[in-house]
Formats: structure tokens, C-alpha cells, sequence
């Protein structure tokens, strides 16, 4: 969990034991990104666990933090990529972003 939601192992701790109570906001988003889950539900349990949107069609479907994709790469595991720098990730995202924009896309 420290690793997918890029908490410190002893923040993850601190709230499995209930030494903490209520993450600060940037713990909130990043817990909620992490386990996939409404921010409302996780800080107070009220609401519906999974968001459900309706799309511009009128179809409902299951919100962002359900829906997003799995870790896309088989050969980097998520912790690797979670382990790098701030400048490193950014890089990595703009030779993606520069790949996909050749490709016309």
C-alpha cells in the first residue's frame, strides 16, 4: 500500500493501527487513487464506496477512481517506477508523451 499510494510505510502503519485518524488532504488523494475509492467514502464512510457516473450518452458506468487502467507495462513493476525521482518520472513522461505524438496520435 506505502508503494501504490506513495505513503511512507510508517503513515500506512499509523492509520492501519488507528494512531491516525484522518490522512491531510494529499494522503487523502493519494490513498483514494491507490485503493480505488470515493474520498468521501474513505474520510467518512458516507456515500457510496465506488462513484457512479453517467458518460455524455446517459450511460452509467463506474467512476474515475474505479476505472482507471491496470499498470500498463509487464517488464517494470509498479514499485520500480514508484521508486524513482520526481525528474526521472517526468522524463519518462515526456518520452512517452513525444513517442505517442509521433505516431499521430
Amino acid at each position: 500500500m506505502a508503494v501504490a499510494s506513495n505513503l511512507s510505510q510508517s503513515a500506512i502503519g499509523n492509520y492501519e493501527s488507528g494512531q491516525r485518524q484522518q490522512p491531510s488532504s494529499d494522503a487523502l488523494i493519494k490513498l483514494t487513487r491507490a485503493l480505488r475509492v470515493n474520498p468521501l467514502w474513505l474520510s467518512t464512510g458516507e456515500g457510496p464506496m465506488l462513484e457512479s457516473v453517467q458518460d455524455g450518452d446517459g450511460a452509467s458506468g463506474m467512476g474515475p477512481f474505479t476505472m482507471q487502467p491496470a499498470w500498463p507495462f509487464e517488464t517494470v513493476s509498479y514499485a520500480t517506477y514508484a521508486r524513482l525521482s520526481s525528474q526521472e518520472k517526468r522524463q519518462i513522461e515526456l518520452v512517452l508523451a513525444a513517442y505517442i505524438k509521433a505516431r499521430g496520435e
